[in-house]
């Protein structure tokens, strides 16, 4: 087995909030600016990961629960608020959250909820923990053009290999302003706000891009499959195309782009 795909539980922490939290950060910075102010206000994370959105909200003044179901990004997210003591994180689905009605201030889920295709189900239960008159906040990805550098790579898989998934279809649900505007108002939001944000993703080493991204490419079913012939083909491809987002100096830098919605649970 390839050394690069063993890794330990540790090592994949490590490496989701070194590189992943890098493309998604910048995003939860501005989203928490557009919740301003969050002094003493009760705060629900949602698939928290590795909690940086959480971090962040606490270190703006809120009080944060951050929730995730896997028990790794947990005891990272718990460590991570451990300066803040009325903060913490808790191993918790998001399709059933065994927290009462009406509990929080504020529910977000940044890149989170909507990223499952059982979003609806995850929606609703941000909006029965959120008191009336709270807010909910999400983020997503538009998946339009190099919106990640997984959608960058996702283009570059296509054109070389058609006939094949890089991850099976409607593994992500996708969204327009319109669409997404009209399933939070289905889900009982009103006073709804979308728009398109974006961030520039700047890579460790911008010289081994390809290289700095691979453990986290190779959770994709169809990258993970190449023979050792395509993923070669692939690898020059992808540094062409990252190349093609560089500066004169070499840094390449990414313009990504998400959605960002807020609504309010009705009073």
């Amino acid at each position: 087995m390839n050394k690069r795909m063993m890794l330990t539980i540790a090592d994949y922490i490590g490496l989701y909030e070194r590189m992943g939290e890098r493309t998604t950060q910048p995003f939860a910075l501005q989203l928490l600016d557009r919740l301003m102010p969050l002094d003493e206000c009760t705060l629900i994370d949602i698939a928290a990961g590795t909690g940086g959105l959480a971090r962040a909200a606490a270190e703006r003044g809120a009080i944060v629960l951050a929730a995730d179901i896997n028990p790794a990004m947990v005891a990272r997210a718990t460590d991570r608020l451990r300066e803040f003591p009325s903060s913490s994180a808790q191993v918790l689905d998001l399709h059933n959250l065994a927290i009462d009605d009406e509990t929080y201030d504020i529910a977000v889920s940044h890149f989170g909820v909507l990223a499952f295709a059982t979003w609806r189900t995850g929606l609703s239960e941000m909006l029965r923990v959120t008191r009336a008159g709270g807010r909910i906040a999400l983020t997503m990805w538009t998946h339009h053009d190099d919106c990640s550098p997984a959608h960058l790579l996702r283009r570059v898989f296509n054109a070389l290999y058609p006939t094949r998934e890089l991850w099976p279809a409607g593994l992500f649900p996708s969204f327009s302003a319109k669409t997404l505007r009209q399933s939070l108002a289905d889900a009982g939001c009103v006073d709804i706000e979308v728009e398109v944000v974006e961030a520039d993703w700047t890579p460790l080493s911008s010289t081994d891009v390809v290289s700095e991204c691979d453990p986290l490419f190779r959770s994709f079913p169809g990258y993970a499959a190449l023979d050792t012939r395509e993923a070669e083909t692939l690898r020059a491809s992808l540094e062409a195309a990252f190349d093609g987002y560089s500066a004169a100096d070499g840094t390449i830098h990414l313009p990504t782009r998400a959605f960002m919605a807020i609504g309010r649970k009705p009073d």
